[in-house]
């Protein structure tokens, strides 16, 4: 998803292409929350960083930038998940135990 904001304006980024109002930068705001939702309930680690509440990540509000919605998946969110999935994979390789 992020390579396809890659080389957009600003302007094409936030601009609505949906009925609804969606636009890319809201659609990966979306995505890269319900990512962090999604493994923080399923390996009982939540996002380090509140998240927006539920229904109101569609879209990017106009304090925040494109910059704070790209680096929240690549930098936090990544750096939880892979401390996470390493300590996962000790505790069911044999070797480990």
């Amino acid at each position: 998803m992020l390579a396809k904001l890659d080389g957009l304006s600003e302007y094409d980024i936030r601009r609505p292409l949906t009925a609804t109002g969606t636009n890319l930068l809201g659609l990966t705001k979306h995505l890269s929350t319900w990512e962090a939702r999604y493994f923080g309930e399923v390996f009982s680690r939540p996002f380090p960083e509140p998240l927006p509440e539920r229904g109101t990540d569609m879209w990017a509000t106009e304090h925040e930038t494109r910059t704070q919605i790209i680096d929240r998946p690549d930098t936090a969110f990544w750096e939880n998940r892979r401390a996470e999935i390493e300590r996962i994979a000790r505790a069911a390789d044999p070797a480990e135990a």
